[in-house]
């Protein structure tokens, strides 16, 4: 019967320890967290270019200057003729552009005129006409891609308003001056770093003098020494 009953045990017995052999297996072939591959997030998609980007913005300069202008006139009046005069002028623009760009502008001109009398043949004064000019002014940069210098050529419309006259010896007041003429302007012109240079000629449409026996048109030369911003 001893024997009988220790078999029995054992049969008992036997099952359970298979099954706890099975579970520890199965527990064993699980991975723990240690083993288990690293996942990885995906970067996020690069931002899509903006017109800043692809486009950039074109060079914005603000600018002054000041020079010296030589002045003449097309025509006589009835007692003297017309020489030319050195006056000067000073003035600022806003730019906008690279290889091709534009101005818009204010300058102060005070022209100067010299004449002489048809009677005697001598030098009778300067007639000094101060002016608001208003350039705007189209041009091209062929160093546009140079960062430090620039060549360029430009053309002008410029509207001037006469503001007033100085003293003379030939009567001529404000009332005798047209108080509006229109120029056209073109010149060249150079930077270097923030300094300018430019050479031009601006030319009027119309008289300076009023009931003139001829056509005196205004002529003048001008450089200009500036700087940009």
């Amino acid at each position: 019967m001893k024997h009988t009953n220790n078999s029995l045990g054992w049969k008992s017995i036997l099952p359970i320890l298979i099954l706890v052999i099975l579970n520890y297996a199965a527990i064993a072939q699980v991975p723990t967290d240690s083993t288990k591959p690293a996942t990885t997030t995906p970067p996020p998609p690069a931002p899509a270019p903006t017109d800043t980007a692809t486009k950039p913005a074109k060079p914005r300069h603000f600018a002054i200057y000041a020079g010296g202008n030589s002045n003449t006139l097309s025509g006589s009046t009835a007692e003297y003729n017309a020489n030319s005069g050195v006056g000067y002028h000073f003035g600022v623009f806003w730019e906008k552009g690279a290889f091709v760009y534009y101005q818009f502008g204010l300058r102060f001109n005070n022209a100067v005129y010299g004449f002489n009398s048809k009677a005697t043949s001598r030098d009778t004064g300067d007639l000094k006409v101060q002016a608001l000019d208003v350039p705007i002014t189209l041009g091209i940069n062929f160093l546009s891609f140079a960062k430090i210098c620039g060549l360029r050529a430009f053309i002008s419309a410029m509207p001037s308003f006469t503001l007033g006259v100085s003293d003379n010896h030939f009567g001529v007041k404000k009332d005798n001056v047209n108080s509006f003429i229109f120029y056209g302007q073109a010149g060249i012109g150079a930077n270097v770093a923030f300094a300018f240079l430019d050479i031009g000629y601006n030319y009027g449409t119309s008289s300076l003098l009023k009931n003139s026996v001829s056509s005196t048109h205004p002529g003048q030369a001008y450089l200009s020494l500036g700087i940009r911003f």
